[in-house]
């Protein structure tokens, strides 16, 4: 574990701080191991259901093997691997599922603020108001109803941050039960969570810049030189971008695997005695 890391965890919650800078001094160490199985994972991708069911696997992979280095059990790839790879289809099941439950969160918030702000330009219409009193009223309501959604939403990413950490180091969970043993885990401490990946977010900017930055500079030229109806403008674009695109991906996926992997040992320390139980080993 990182110098300073298991102190911190016995005497309470990780400060924001500590997450994130031990997540990237573990990633640091084992830059060319986790980057590289990444960059296989994204390749992966480009294979419909089976290689998407490996990118999950393989990202799980790089969450457990942080996890070793944060419990001073590190495992190799090739220990790890036996233990993740037969559950390749339960981590691709959990992505479908939380991914149905974001898009059944969003859904029905878009549906309630639509909703909100019919009714409000009726009842608006109803009193007698000016067009554009009834305009400033739905702003002003819809503003706060989406305020209030998007701070919602953050919740349950945060209360399902982990599911797959849950997945890869215990061996009783399915996919449905892994969500479940995530929302547990993550009860009491989902502000801390929520800071945790903001301020990930703006250590990550810098890459997602410069990749987003690459992207629109290739499009502009081929743009200039192609034009952007062609079909050889999109051959080209896609054989340029696409791996840009992928390797952007790979550098950033192991530094937020490594924050579930510390936030997942975080929380079953404090709650579970977990840390105490592995060492007595």
């Amino acid at each position: 574990m990182p110098k300073n890391l298991s102190s911190a965890i016995q005497t309470g919650p990780l400060s924001v701080g500590d997450v994130v800078s031990a997540s990237l001094r573990i990633y640091r160490d084992h830059f060319k191991s986790y980057f590289g199985l990444a960059l296989v994972g994204y390749l992966w991708l480009l294979v419909p259901v089976y290689g998407w069911a490996k990118y999950s696997a393989i990202s799980a992979l790089i969450a457990r093997l942080a996890f070793g280095e944060v419990s001073e059990h590190p495992e190799t790839v090739s220990d790890a691997r036996p233990e993740v790879n037969p559950r390749m289809w339960s981590f691709f099941g959990a992505g479908i599922l939380t991914t149905l439950i974001f898009f059944a969160v969003y859904l029905a918030g878009a549906i309630a603020i639509a909703v909100l702000s019919v009714v409000v330009g009726v009842a608006a219409g109803m009193l007698g108001q000016n067009s554009t009193i009834i305009g400033l009223i739905i702003g002003l309501i819809v503003a706060v109803a989406v305020i209030a959604f998007l701070i919602i939403y953050i919740l349950i990413i945060c209360r399902l941050l982990i599911v797959e950490l849950a997945l890869a180091m215990e061996n009783n969970l399915t996919a449905s039960s892994a969500i479940s043993r995530s929302w547990e885990l993550t009860k009491g401490s989902v502000g801390r969570i929520v800071w945790i990946v903001v301020v990930a977010f703006l250590v990550s900017i810098p890459i997602y810049a410069v990749s987003n930055s690459i992207t629109l500079l290739v499009q502009s030229i081929l743009t200039a030189l192609l034009g952007a109806q062609s079909s050889l403008y999109w051959l080209v674009y896609y054989i340029l971008v696409l791996p840009l695109s992928f390797g952007f991906g790979a550098l950033a996926l192991p530094f937020w695997q490594t924050m579930k992997a510390i936030i997942y040992y975080d929380l079953r320390s404090r709650k579970e005695g977990l840390g105490l139980q592995i060492r007595d080993r």
